[in-house]
């Protein structure tokens, strides 16, 4: 099982960046008690597969569903997320929170291409996601662990975020920060290594990955309302591949560069 992974890992990733600025730095949104959904499409620019140095261009869906109360969000059904429920929610003063989340979310798959005959693959998984936000003024923290618990990569991981953002107007926000992605044997394994089986049948040397730190990553987001129901949303993000995933054989180009606009509306 092995790095190469597809659009659909690359679309949570950014995807995730969007809905989690969104839901904190727009207030006026969150006092909306009931149900309300979004819908839309977005194009993104990404590798070919992580650590790769091709990239392609992909439309990608996008749908929000969710169910929020006097505190703001409390069910969740998203591209990114998942399906899940807040657990903890408070807002002790003004321009702070602390909220923790448990979700059942869609995993990664193995790019679906033959470029590197002879080593294993996997497919989309359901992975069981543990997040803790907390946020002051303007600063937004975010950490998350997301274990396998069927299919896909077999491992755990963990993120952790921070974002300063920035209101542009009513309804418009930018963010920025730095990422950090870790991840356990079983789950850097998975996507870096290289059995000895699978070195002879593809001719990649041999690569044993520990667990350790993944990647380390920038990125930021500018959202724009247009008209009464739509809006624009753009995210770019630079990460690096460190360490052991950076060494392994399958790697040709550890730097990183992903890119997604998305225009949606509200219902």
């Amino acid at each position: 099982m092995r790095l190469r992974t597809g659009k659909l890992w690359f679309c949570v990733l950014l995807l995730q960046v969007t809905t989690s600025h969104a839901q904190d730095a727009t207030p006026d949104f969150l006092s909306q008690t009931g149900w309300r959904s979004d819908f839309g499409l977005g194009i993104i620019v990404n590798p070919e597969y992580q650590g790769g140095d091709h990239y392609r261009v992909l439309a990608v869906p996008y749908f929000d569903v969710r169910y929020s109360d006097r505190l703001g969000v409390k069910t969740f059904f998203n591209v990114p997320q998942g399906l899940g429920t807040y657990v903890v929610r408070q807002r002790p003063s003004e321009g702070h929170r602390f909220a923790v989340s448990a979700a059942l979310a869609p995993g990664f798959q193995n790019r679906d291409t033959t470029e590197f005959a002879g080593l294993d693959t996997f497919g989309v998984g359901l992975e069981a996601r543990l997040g803790a936000e907390l946020d002051v003024g303007n600063w937004s923290f975010r950490a998350g662990l997301a274990q396998r618990i069927v299919s896909g990569h077999s491992g755990l991981y963990a993120t952790l975020d921070a974002s300063y953002r920035i209101r542009l107007g009513r309804g418009a926000f930018a963010g920025l920060g730095p990422s950090i992605r870790a991840g356990n044997g079983a789950y850097m394994s998975a996507l870096y290594g290289v059995s000895p089986g699978e070195s002879q049948a593809s001719g990649l040397t041999e690569y044993s990955a520990v667990s350790g730190i993944e990647s380390l990553a920038f990125q930021g987001i500018v959202s724009l309302p247009v008209g009464e129901s739509w809006r624009l949303t753009s995210v770019v993000r630079l990460g690096e591949l460190v360490d052991k995933a950076a060494r392994s054989s399958l790697i040709t180009q550890p730097t990183q560069f992903f890119a997604v606009t998305a225009l949606t509306r509200s219902f």
